[in-house]
């Protein structure tokens, strides 16, 4: 987790107008689920185009950093993007797996002779 102070210096950087910081501070929760989606596909996408791999033909880096408001080089950006995804996502995803003994996994116990 970022510290506050790291937190009031990351968002200097960023254009908070950007489509993402609207969608995510949405009172629609629609809108919010619609942000979390694009940054976890986005960070697939960006973790590709580091290793030089274009995700498919349309993609462009400029329309991430438009749609997140960052700037700079496809590291600089890729660091951001995972930044964001360690804030925003990965807690959400170990409160849910806490209340799971199974780590998300069904465990289904019994045999299958009918």
């Amino acid at each position: 987790m970022m510290t506050e102070k790291e937190a009031l210096t990351f968002m200097q950087k960023v254009d908070n107008t950007a489509p993402f910081w609207q969608q995510l501070h949405s009172e629609e929760a629609d809108q919010v689920q619609h942000a979390m989606y694009n940054l976890i596909l986005t960070r697939r996408d960006v973790n590709l185009y580091l290793k030089d791999i274009k995700p498919h033909r349309g993609w462009k880096i400029g329309d991430v950093k438009a749609y997140f408001g960052i700037k700079g080089g496809k590291q600089k950006i890729a660091d951001q993007i995972n930044l964001l995804h360690r804030e925003f996502v990965e807690p959400n995803l170990n409160k849910d797996n806490s209340n799971d003994d199974h780590g998300g996994a069904q465990v289904i116990v019994g045999n299958n002779n009918d």
